[in-house]
């Protein structure tokens, strides 16, 4: 393994879920450091993502993507980097609850999955034509937003421009990495991002949701086992070569 890897991995559902799993990658990945660099990139704010480091056999990584790629930080500094949210725009949390509340398919989440920059709601079932309508009224009111639906459950609405994906390409230059040294990992639709980046290669772990298992290229790895076991599974098929 001559060349350095930064690896961009989902927490819940991709790393974490099966324990035995994830020890055995914790023993791969621990025999690897000094051609590995890792980020966590959650849904999850960076404390909540913290305890998980605290409590499992997660690594220490580099830094953590929090609030699906609303804040990054370098891991043990308490502040995010404020280069990534100097480039949010037009972005203006109370004329969006505004506009969201008059939609009854769509329930506030509690105020810890809240941020200044994600607005989280539950909606069940969603179609995509509803999610495009939601876009489309947002924009017409000059809200420049973006909106993620996963688990056909979970509605983020977030800054233009802020997303797993873009905040991966961000912490991967600041870390010094190329595109094509990326390797991203996830579980289900706010992990999509990640893997339309240009050059980043991706795993696809086996218990994933149908809008990650539908993608199709070269580029992207669908493991045959689930959680921890499906990205070691793909980690091998990249780096091992």
């Amino acid at each position: 393994m001559d060349r350095r890897n930064l690896v961009v991995s989902d927490v819940d559902g991709t790393l974490l879920g099966d324990d035995a799993a994830l020890a055995e990658l914790r023993r791969w990945y621990d025999e690897r450091r000094d051609a590995l660099t890792l980020v966590y990139s959650s849904g999850r704010f960076y404390h909540s993502v913290l305890e998980s480091i605290r409590t499992t056999l997660l690594p220490e990584p580099a830094a953590v993507i929090g609030g699906v790629g609303t804040d990054v930080h370098f891991f043990g500094e308490e502040v995010p980097l404020r280069a990534w949210h100097d480039g949010f725009e037009g972005w203006d949390p109370p004329g969006v609850r505004a506009v969201l509340a008059a939609y009854r398919e769509l329930v506030p989440q509690p105020e810890h999955l809240q941020s200044d920059y994600k607005l989280s709601y539950y909606g069940h079932d969603l179609s995509p034509a509803f999610i495009e309508h939601l876009q489309t009224q947002l924009q017409y009111r000059g809200y420049q937003v973006h909106v993620v639906y996963s688990s056909q459950r979970d509605l983020d609405v977030l800054p233009h421009g802020a997303n797993k994906g873009t905040a991966a390409v961000f912490i991967a230059e600041q870390l010094g990495f190329r595109g094509e040294d990326v390797i991203v990992c996830g579980d289900s639709g706010n992990d999509l991002a990640m893997f339309e980046q240009p050059a980043v290669r991706g795993v696809v772990v086996a218990n994933a949701h149908a809008e990650l298992k539908a993608l199709r290229s070269e580029r992207v790895y669908h493991a045959a086992r689930s959680y921890a076991g499906g990205v070691l599974e793909g980690l091998r098929h990249w780096c091992d070569q």
